[in-house]
């Protein structure tokens, strides 16, 4: 089932999630000099891109029995359900640090859109590559789980 490409690809998705982490600035920093991780936005989304399509044409092509199809799609719904449970604190606390959304005046992104220096991690981060494979991880498994 696992492949070298598809180790690849996921060790290249887990550098992309650091990446922006390591170029976004936190909260309690300033920066006046743009964001960055524009930069790295066409790198995360290929990567992301080639893992979610090398991950579907391996369960694709898996012959499981259908008991095993069952047991992924409860797995996958469970890590859905507790990563975005996760992505949704994650979220609130960044919003919470930098003094509301980018609606309210007394907040440090005022009138900046939701994707700036300080926010893109709220958009790429481990809990949405895990949200990603697991939406991903769970269709393809119905679909083999349904056809079978």
């Amino acid at each position: 089932m696992l492949s070298r490409q598809l180790i690849i690809y996921f060790m290249l998705c887990l550098i992309a999630v650091v990446m922006v982490k390591e170029f976004s600035f936190s909260p309690e920093s300033f920066s006046g000099n743009g964001n960055p991780v524009i930069l790295i936005f066409p790198f995360v989304l290929l990567t992301f891109s080639l893992f979610g399509y090398e991950l579907f044409l391996k369960l694709k092509d898996a012959s499981f029995k259908k008991v095993t199809y069952r047991n992924i799609v409860v797995a996958s719904l469970i890590v859905l359900i507790a990563s975005s449970i996760m992505e949704f604190s994650y979220f609130n606390d960044v919003i919470q640090k930098l003094g509301g959304p980018p609606t309210n005046e007394n907040s440090r992104i005022y009138q900046f859109p939701w994707l700036n220096q300080y926010t893109n991690t709220i958009f790429v981060n481990f809990y949405t590559f895990l949200i990603y494979a697991s939406i991903l991880t769970f269709l393809t498994s119905i679909y083999r789980w349904i056809k079978q």
